[in-house]
């Protein structure tokens, strides 16, 4: 576990879907501890549980239903929480213990606020927590990545993704504050990026580029 500012920390480095390079995100708050996107690496799992209870294992979107998302729960005996329009995906005997009904913004438990970013899929949350040392987190899920240096955006129709409708998110994720972005997935080097509000103007439209 890497502790990247005093009350967030990122668990090593795992793949998905053979390429992708991932973290989750252990976030420390005045109600508790919760994971954001999902580890599923046993020993990373026993090393959470070892060092105290997981509230909740907040989820992005539908691809982070992955074959190791029950161990991760079992392990943790955390609800697993995310959009409801993600509920469809779950295969049987796994689901949603608490549902996010929202179409714009949210406060959720110890003052994470959850924000429907819909575009990449139909399911889509981003997080974002203003930390009381300084800094404010947002993690964006897959509604935009780094690949190898470029900020990019990609639309999964197959599941509900709209290339409009996520032009239309990254545009209002412009009226989001934050310095540290904190994605899903990222292609080539995997980094937690500070960014300025013009630099994050900048990764936005470089993002919107990307589907045009």
């Amino acid at each position: 576990m890497k502790q990247l500012f005093p009350d967030l920390w990122q668990t090593p480095l795992e793949l998905r879907f053979g390429t992708l390079k991932s973290h989750a995100f252990l976030l420390q708050h005045p109600a508790g501890r919760d994971m954001i996107y999902v580890a599923e690496e046993p020993s990373t799992l026993h090393t959470i549980k070892t060092s105290g209870n997981v509230d909740h294992l907040y989820l992005s979107h539908n691809h982070e239903i992955t074959d190791g998302l029950a161990d991760a729960k079992s392990t943790l005996g955390a609800p697993l929480v995310g959009h409801a329009r993600m509920q469809q995906y779950f295969p049987k005997g796994l689901k949603l213990d608490q549902t996010i009904q929202t179409e714009s913004r949210v406060k959720l438990n110890g003052g994470l606020e959850a924000i429907y970013t819909p575009g990449h899929t139909d399911n889509n949350i981003s997080y974002r927590y203003v930390s009381p040392y300084g800094k404010t987190y947002l993690f964006v899920g897959d509604t935009l990545y780094p690949d190898n240096g470029e900020w990019r955006a990609l639309v999964m129709e197959s599941h509900g993704g709209n290339r409009k409708t996520l032009i239309k998110t990254i545009e209002q994720l412009k009226a989001v504050q934050a310095e540290v972005i904190i994605p899903s997935v990222a292609i080539g080097n995997y980094q937690i990026t500070e960014l300025t509000k013009s630099d994050w103007h900048a990764a936005l439209d470089a993002a919107i580029l990307s589907l045009q």
